[in-house]
């Protein structure tokens, strides 16, 4: 194998950092012909093409990077479908998949996950695991064994994912320790409706353990239709009260957001930027089971409203969710079909440069990765290349593509 190379390509403009910008031809469509080489798994070159006359023929990516996944249930729909569809279903049937869970079967399904991934062109990943009392510790020690297995390859990181209470027990503060050497992620669900008085409590002391152990917090928040912001004020007012500032929290899903007034969404994001709170948004998952009906086609489509949290300075991340589980029941971990998908969605231009901000950079940011995701000498040779010449042929076309891991061609 060789981790050294060269190509002429096309690079979207915002994302890559070239000094001989006079030089550079843009397309209608902010995609540059440049040329790239590699040596030892670093660019060692980027500059103008020199060929003015012909278009490149491929278009080349950073490595995608994952904000949100669900390893642990991941390709469970056949032996566990959720018909109905909807919310309440999927907790239904996820429990009911509790009760055959084993650790050999989520291992099973995090390695089938990982390699999935890695094919198609992630570098980094965070994953949910379903966390309760009765699951034993071991598992986790397992599931580090496989985040170094990996580490070569792609950058795994894990949230345990559990009723706010557990984090008021010693189970949860033995994980929490352990957590404080391997480096996983607090995680919780607040979803109305419930105790505004007992969810503040338990919230407290999640954040208080992740303040003692130095850990990040990743929350499921506000993934609903009905009362619309609950969630995240209720987050708000408890840091607020706990004077705490230093603890890295993300919140996944905000959908209900979307029902309140613009203003109150920016009112929400100024206090959340104040606060360096991340956002995901996972438009697949919220478009497929929320504000559902089966008798009508439902025009109000529940999820986190990204442009306007950006226009606040909340840094948001656009991520997958579910693949082939009772939560939603497509995907394959393929980045492209997630923004096939996600783009129309949300009447996203992959164009933009907050677009590809929300794909690229800020789950570069989230993920605190080593590498921003820009193009640029210097930076690592991990990257998607398809046979593409405009964005028509990224989201309409059966992709051809090739993945290089540290300069080297993996697929």
């Amino acid at each position: 194998m060789s981790n050294s190379g060269t190509a002429e390509v096309l690079i979207p403009r915002s994302l890559c950092l070239i000094e001989d910008i006079d030089n550079l031809i843009i397309d209608v469509e902010d995609l540059c012909s440049v040329s790239i080489s590699w040596e030892d798994g670093f660019v060692s070159e980027l500059k103008p093409s020199e060929n003015k006359v012909t278009k490149p023929k491929n278009i080349l990516f950073p490595r995608f990077v994952e904000t949100h996944s669900h390893f642990d249930k991941s390709f469970t729909w056949a032996d566990f479908p959720n018909l109905d569809a909807n919310y309440g279903g999927a907790l239904s049937v996820n429990l009911e998949e509790h009760k055959t869970r084993t650790t050999d079967k989520v291992l099973e399904r995090v390695e089938k996950s990982l390699k999935l991934a890695i094919k198609n062109g992630y570098r980094a990943i965070r994953s949910h695991i379903d966390t309760y009392k009765s699951q034993s510790i071991d598992i986790w020690i397992e599931l580090f064994k496989l985040q170094k297995k990996f580490s070569s390859e792609l950058t795994l990181q894990f949230v345990a994912l559990a009723p706010l209470e557990f984090w008021d027990t010693s189970n949860g503060e033995e994980l929490a320790k352990k957590f404080s050497s391997n480096g996983g992620i607090l995680g919780g669900v607040i979803v109305p409706p419930f105790n505004k008085k007992n969810t503040s409590k338990f919230l407290a002391k999640m954040l208080l353990l992740a303040s003692k152990y130095k850990l990040e917090i990743d929350l499921h928040i506000d993934e609903s239709i009905i009362e619309p912001g609950a969630g995240i004020k209720v987050l708000l007012e408890t840091i607020e009260n706990l004077k705490i500032n230093s603890i890295p929290i993300t919140c996944s899903h905000l959908s209900s957001l979307i029902s309140l007034s613009h203003r109150e969404i920016l009112n929400l994001g100024e206090k959340m930027a104040e606060k360096n709170i991340k956002v995901i948004a996972l438009p697949l998952t919220n478009f497929w089971l929320l504000n559902r009906s089966n008798k009508t086609t439902s025009l109000k489509r529940p999820v986190a409203p990204l442009k306007q949290l950006q226009k606040s300075h909340v840094d948001v991340s656009l991520g997958s969710d579910n693949v082939q589980d009772p939560w939603y029941p497509f995907g394959n971990f393929d980045p492209f079909y997630m923004l096939s998908c996600s783009i129309p969605m949300l009447q996203l231009n992959p164009w933009e440069r907050m677009t590809l901000s929300s794909i690229f950079l800020a789950p570069s940011r989230l993920l605190n990765l080593k590498w921003d995701g820009l193009i640029k000498k210097g930076c690592p040779a991990d990257f998607v290349i398809l046979d593409a010449q405009r964005w028509a042929d990224v989201f309409s076309t059966t992709l051809k593509r090739k993945v290089y891991i540290k300069g080297d061609l993996y697929c």
